[in-house]
């Protein structure tokens, strides 16, 4: 039966597409590199195996021996190889025209060429093997020969990634560290006309173009894998947009995301390290945590924050601490390859109760969940974002029974009674596009803070119907009694608020662990002023859907062991009992045979 247990692990062990998120600098790179090593190149002797002292050091002990035991290199796919192969389609000269458009001052443009020299003679004779490997692609199919397959693959994972560091590095040469920057502003325009250089017009077929060449590069690898009877196991470096994570989503079940967080303060340090200037890293953060996405750059721009609340499994990539780092992965993949080989932790366990928690709320802007416990990680009071009780949720209203006044318990009396809203709402909300998307069968309805806000002319929270997670999760306490939760732990599928966190503060919260890393002031304003502050802490682990198929084993334990060795419990005899037995089959079988002499069988 052994075989049986080989086969059903045998799926996910053959392919396994891990994907990577976070902001510039926070390590997504050094995660990648860290996969694509050999087993070899790791060093597992590093990682001894300890006499263990608690729980945790026991589970250390059964993955360090696990993953040394059953570590598969990864294929590496990179995005910025991608967005090469396209700046490749183009010539060197409109390389050069969009670098002193986008780049470069006038004056300075013929000693920035000049640095930029060092790469000319290998575009070009990249960018004339790119046209020639593109005029052979085809769908890949069994009958694909396997030297093409070779060809195509040495291309895009020999050459390209070759070719990429050294653009990298010409480009930062040359203006100052803008290489990050420039590469986002290609990944746009492909993504907005399927030309590096060409941002206009916005054509919703190329939204997922890259994500598409990043699949086409999953299927050349598993033919390439075919050929050479090996795993395929991939990781992408890096995701930054949400739309081109549901593609694979929706056409893998083998894909997990994974996002690298560290503390922005010392991602900030470690970027300055080199050479990005602070300008540079602010329009980078711009770029990659923007607010108020709409139009087209839903589905163009990166929005990392989003990334990260989509994100399976967390990472966290500590200052100074590799090991620490290199640990995690080690833990998710041996989880992945073998699901239920070791138990949750209890931050994982409690976060992921906030996380179901959020689907409850109500809010059609953003939903979060909060989960609090005391010092032991025992629940005392779950919470999400949401209105208060007994009033309509805003997923739950229509706008159209607004302005016709029916189910007027949803909608407060300011909404039923103030021109100014109703006229500002009306029109808004009365638009061919909207009834289009209502004949869909979508419910419509409506921030109510939006309107407001736009009606003042102002930005103000406290216009928002809903409570906050965390704050409703704290009312549960007051409402249906409680010891206190001083001391107390405070889970967040988010980051605390200003507000939040000064009610946390205040109930005596020691600990909270947050999923967004960039929680804006509430931490250096609020967290961090006077004493005996709570600590912050970086939430790693899995969360969602991950968290059922990493720690729900495919079969138990038990029955595995069972099938997998034979082993079967049975006491033994003594020696004196198993001779008696032995003695009386031999007697009974001297019986039998003289019964068959004495009486022969009758014809």
């Amino acid at each position: 039966m052994k075989e049986g247990i080989e086969k059903l692990y045998s799926y996910r062990k053959n392919f396994l597409v891990i994907g990577l998120t976070g902001r510039t600098g926070s390590g997504c790179s050094t995660v990648a590199n860290f996969l694509s090593k050999s087993g070899i190149d790791i060093g597992f002797s590093d990682y001894k195996i300890t006499d263990p002292r608690t729980n945790e050091d026991r589970k250390q002990n059964i993955i360090k021996h696990f993953s040394q035991q059953n570590w598969q290199q990864f294929y590496c796919i990179r995005a910025k190889d991608i967005i090469t192969a396209y700046i490749l389609e183009n010539s060197y000269e409109d390389f050069l025209s969009f670098l002193n458009v986008n780049l470069f001052s006038e004056q300075n443009s013929s000693s920035y060429i000049q640095r930029l020299a060092s790469i000319e003679q290998e575009f070009k004779i990249l960018h004339n093997l790119r046209t020639k490997v593109q005029n052979k692609e085809t769908e890949l199919s069994a009958e694909i020969t396997e030297e093409k397959i070779k060809e195509k693959f040495d291309f895009h994972f020999k050459l390209l990634p070759s070719f990429t560091d050294k653009l990298k590095q010409a480009i930062e040469e040359a203006s100052n560290s803008e290489f990050t920057s420039i590469f986002q502003s290609i990944g746009n325009n492909i993504r907005s006309s399927g030309n590096a250089f060409k941002e206009d017009p916005f054509t919703i077929q190329y939204a997922d173009a890259i994500v598409s060449k990043m699949n086409k590069l999953i299927k050349l690898i598993k033919k390439s894998a075919e050929f050479d009877n090996k795993k395929c196991l991939i990781v992408l470096d890096a995701l930054r947009n949400p739309f081109e994570v549901y593609f694979l989503r929706e056409r893998y079940n083998s894909f997990y995301l994974l996002s690298i967080n560290t503390d922005d303060e010392h991602r900030r340090e470690r970027l300055g390290k080199l050479g990005v200037s602070t300008s540079s890293l602010d329009k980078l953060d711009q770029k990659e945590y923007p607010k108020n996405l709409i139009g087209k750059d839903l589905y163009l721009s990166q929005d990392i924050q989003r990334c990260i609340e989509i994100s399976d499994i967390h990472i966290n990539n500590p200052q100074n601490q590799l090991k620490t780092l290199h640990y995690q992965i080690l833990l998710y993949y041996s989880l992945i390859m073998k699901p239920g080989l070791v138990p949750p932790t209890a931050s994982e366990r409690v976060m992921q109760l906030a996380y179901s928690a959020k689907s409850n709320s109500g809010c059609i802007s953003r939903q979060v969940g909060a989960a609090i416990t005391d010092k032991n990680f025992s629940i005392k009071a779950i919470g999400w974002n949401n209105t208060p009780q007994f009033q309509v949720p805003c997923l739950l209203r229509n706008s159209e029974n607004l302005f016709n006044m029916k189910d007027l318990e949803s909608f407060s009396k300011y909404e039923q009674n103030n021109s100014e809203f109703r006229n500002l709402a009306i029109h808004a909300l009365n638009d061919e596009k909207v009834s289009d998307y209502q004949k869909c069968g979508n419910n419509i309805s409506y921030c109510f803070k939006d309107i407001q806000n736009s009606l003042e002319g102002e930005k103000n929270q406290v216009h928002t119907r809903s409570l906050h997670a965390e704050e409703n999760a704290f009312l549960q306490l007051s409402k249906y009694g409680n010891s206190g939760i001083e001391n107390g732990n405070l889970f967040t599928t988010a980051s605390p608020c200003e507000l939040c966190s000064k009610k946390a503060y205040q109930l005596g919260i020691r600990k909270i662990y947050y999923i967004d890393p960039y929680p804006g002031i509430a931490t250096s304003h609020i967290l961090n002023g006077g004493t005996n502050n709570p600590e912050l802490i970086l939430f790693k682990g899995a969360i969602g859907s991950a968290y059922f198929k990493l720690y729900n084993p495919l079969l138990p334990y038990k029955d595995e062991i069972k099938q997998a060795t034979g082993l079967f419990y049975k006491k033994k005899e003594s020696v004196e009992v198993s001779s008696l037995k032995a003695e009386i089959r031999h007697l009974q079988n001297e019986l039998d045979n003289q019964k068959k002499v004495n009486d022969p069988p009758t014809r």
